[in-house]
C-alpha cells in the first residue's frame, strides 16, 4: 500500500515561517518609506488644493478671499493641521461677517504631522486679492511628518503672483531643500 503524505512535518513549518519572517523584516522599512512618501505627497497635495481653491475662488468672485488655520471650523485660528477655512473676505478682516460667503471648510487628513505658514509679513493667513495675487504674503507651507524624520519632510512656495511650487531634493541627497538650499525645519 502506498500513502501519499500531503501535510507538512513540524521542521518545514518553522523553516517555511523563518523565511516569512525574514522575508517580511527586510520588506517593512520599504514599506514604511512607501507609506511616509505618500503621505508626505498627499498632505503637500490638500494644501496646494487649499491654496489654488483660493486662489481660483478670488478671481470667480473678484474679491479679496481668505485662506486661515481653523480649530473650530468657523472662526479663524489655530494651527494649519487643524484644518483650514476658505471664504470671500470683502474687508480683509478675516472674520466672515457682512457679505462673506463661506466657501469651504477643509479637515486635515494626517493627525500628528504639522503643516506651517511662513510668510512676509508674518500673518498666520493668506489671503488672496481678486487679481489673484496674494496681499502682500509670499511665503511657503512645510509639511512634517509626526516623527519629524527630514526625509518625509515637504515645502511648497507661494510667490506674490499666487503661483505654486514644491520644493526639490536638489543635491540628491534624500532631503528637500529650501529655495536657498537649506534643509528644511521641522
Amino acid at each position: 500500500m502506498h500513502r501519499n503524505n500531503t501535510g507538512l512535518t513540524l521542521i518545514e513549518l518553522i523553516v517555511g515561517l523563518a523565511i516569512i519572517g525574514i522575508l517580511t523584516g527586510m520588506a517593512a522599512p520599504s514599506f514604511n518609506r512607501i507609506i511616509g512618501r505618500n503621505e508626505a505627497a498627499s498632505a503637500i497635495n490638500w494644501i496646494i488644493r487649499a491654496v489654488l481653491f483660493t486662489r481660483q475662488s478670488a478671481l470667480t468672485y473678484g474679491v479679496l478671499t481668505t485662506l486661515c488655520p481653523s480649530e473650530d471650523g468657523n472662526t479663524c485660528g489655530g494651527n494649519w493641521h487643524d484644518g483650514v477655512l476658505i471664504f470671500t473676505d470683502a474687508n480683509g478682516d478675516r472674520i466672515i461677517n457682512d457679505h462673506d460667503r463661506m466657501l469651504i471648510r477643509l479637515q486635515y487628513p494626517y493627525p500628528g504631522s504639522t503643516i506651517k505658514w511662513r510668510s512676509f509679513r508674518n500673518r498666520q493667513y493668506l489671503q488672496i486679492t481678486g487679481m489673484g495675487y496674494t496681499h502682500s504674503q509670499n511665503g511657503n507651507f512645510v509639511y512634517c511628518p509626526e516623527d519629524r524624520d527630514l526625509q518625509f519632510s515637504r515645502q511648497i512656495v507661494i510667490n506674490v503672483q499666487g503661483r505654486v511650487r514644491k520644493s526639490y531634493d536638489h543635491d540628491n541627497d534624500g532631503l528637500v531643500e529650501d529655495r536657498y538650499n537649506n534643509l528644511l525645519r521641522c
